[in-house]
């Protein structure tokens, strides 16, 4: 059970306290102002920020309480996060809320409570997150039914969820909005559909078929249903999820027509510029798309070469062309086969360490830490699972862009094997070979050979290629 900490005299006294100074100003000219602040227990940074996807609108600095607190003029109704170091949870407000939320980073999600005017929707939203989390946890022994069952087994899922949505409606004083409405039967829904478009996949690979099962006409009727470009909803982690699942089994259904001549990412491509309007996304997409052929061991020179002129052609995002230019100009200088040129970086001595000497004699995988919070977050935990089912690799993790000191309380702050991280300074001769902001992986086998020059730590493909290390 989660536990109460407004249940404990002298926090809900504070708490009070921090709620009647964000909401005393009630002077008619600030009427307008919208209130959100809180307490964390534990922090792991010195700074909260508020943000609407991934623009950051404002931060605020923690007192020696450890508590913050943003006023927030013209707010509009909507959909927003906050971020507290690497963790980050989604706020429904309202103008002319006062929220207060309660948090023990050494449990997030599990710990976090509102409070204050608009506090009953948020907590059902965490809530609902929270037992989201907790089926997609213990889903996997699902993908092993037949059809029907599993599809009892979502409608299910689904039935339960609308009965606490429902349940939760009738202790509202008010009807919720149309937008929070929609937000809710997304979290309620979504998931679900996600497990939908995972099934033909997972279930072929948990029974050990050849071929993924035949599925009915009416197993994807969910789909006449969906929304791809509704912008208020495209920050909804669960929505993202589910509508990149989507575009992926299209364009993989697309390349079953023709597999011998068909480019999966020339054909994700085409998916998304037909069906995805919203600019920003469709070109995110896109990149994806070009990500995938530069990461794709598989692709002929001749195919990755359409799909990146594809891209060129229906990207309008200078920033993602750069990028893209870039890898590939990075890709072209360590080709798979070759020996794996020399690479000095930095340890946490100080001291210049030749990683070719580092990893000789074993097979290794070489990944650059990316800058975004979230995916440093995946990284790690996938980097353990890695670790764990491959132990005959060794695993060096190179930074590229923090400074000395954030570097190295990085290090410490992640629990990282400090013998196996490194960092790359920027007045290195080859730091151009590297330079970037995602997870750049190079594989290498135990005779020095590049297996892999181009590949994402995060690709779903990682784990095979180091199945099959030294089989090429």
């Amino acid at each position: 059970m989660k536990k109460n900490y407004f249940s404990q005299p002298l926090t809900l006294i504070a708490l009070i306290g921090l709620l009647f100074s964000l909401s005393s100003c009630n002077s008619k000219e600030e009427d307008s102002y919208t209130y959100f602040g809180g307490k964390i227990k534990n922090p792991k940074d010195d700074y909260v920020y508020f943000t609407k996807g991934k623009k950051v609108l404002d931060s605020a600095r923690l007192d020696d309480h450890n508590k913050f607190s943003f006023k927030l003029d013209s707010l509009d109704l909507g959909l927003y996060m906050f971020k507290h170091a690497a963790e980050f949870q989604y706020l429904y407000l309202e103008p002319k809320d006062s929220l207060l939320i309660y948090l023990n980073t050494w449990d997030f999600d599990e710990s976090l409570i509102f409070s204050g005017k608009g506090s009953g929707k948020n907590n059902y939203l965490i809530n609902l997150y929270i037992q989201q989390e907790r089926t997609e946890k213990d889903f996997k022994k699902n993908y092993r039914l037949d059809e029907a069952a599993f599809t009892a087994v979502i409608n299910d899922g689904i039935k339960k969820q609308l009965k606490i949505y429902n349940d939760f409606l009738s202790t509202e004083e008010e009807a919720p909005s149309p937008f929070f409405e929609k937000l809710a039967k997304t979290g309620i829904y979504v998931p679900f559909y996600f497990y939908k478009e995972r099934y033909a996949y997972n279930h072929k690979k948990a029974m050990g078929l050849k071929q993924a099962p035949e599925l009915s006409d009416d197993f994807y009727q969910y789909r006449k249903k969906i929304e791809l470009n509704d912008e208020s909803l495209l920050d909804y982690g669960w929505n993202l999820a589910f509508v990149n699942t989507f575009l992926y089994n299209l364009a993989h259904d697309e390349k079953l027509k023709d597999p011998e001549n068909k480019i999966f990412e020339l054909e994700l491509m085409k998916i998304v510029e037909d069906r995805i309007h919203v600019i920003d996304f469709k070109n995110s997409l896109l990149a994806k798309g070009a990500w995938g052929a530069l990461s794709n061991k598989h692709l002929s020179k001749e195919d990755s070469e359409k799909v990146y002129a594809y891209f060129f052609e229906h990207c309008n995002n200078e920033s993602y062309k750069k990028e893209i230019e870039k890898s590939i100009a990075q890709k072209e200088k360590i080709t798979d086969g070759a020996d794996m040129p020399k690479l000095t970086a930095f340890n946490l001595d100080n001291s210049e360490v030749e990683i070719n000497q580092l990893i000789k004699n074993s097979n290794a995988v070489i990944y650059f830490w990316p800058k975004e919070l979230g995916r440093i977050e995946m990284l790690k935990d996938k980097l353990h699972f890695l670790e764990k089912h491959h132990p005959e690799v060794v695993f060096i993790g190179i930074e590229r862009n923090k400074t000395d000191e954030e570097w190295k309380e990085f290090v410490v702050s992640k629990k990282l094997a400090k013998e196996h991280q490194f960092k790359l300074a920027k007045s290195s001769d080859s730091y151009s070979w590297y330079e970037g902001d995602m997870e750049r992986t190079i594989i290498v086998n135990e005779q020095g050979k590049v297996e892999n020059g181009y590949v994402f730590f995060l690709d779903s493909n990682l784990n095979y290629y180091l199945k099959t290390i030294n089989k090429r």
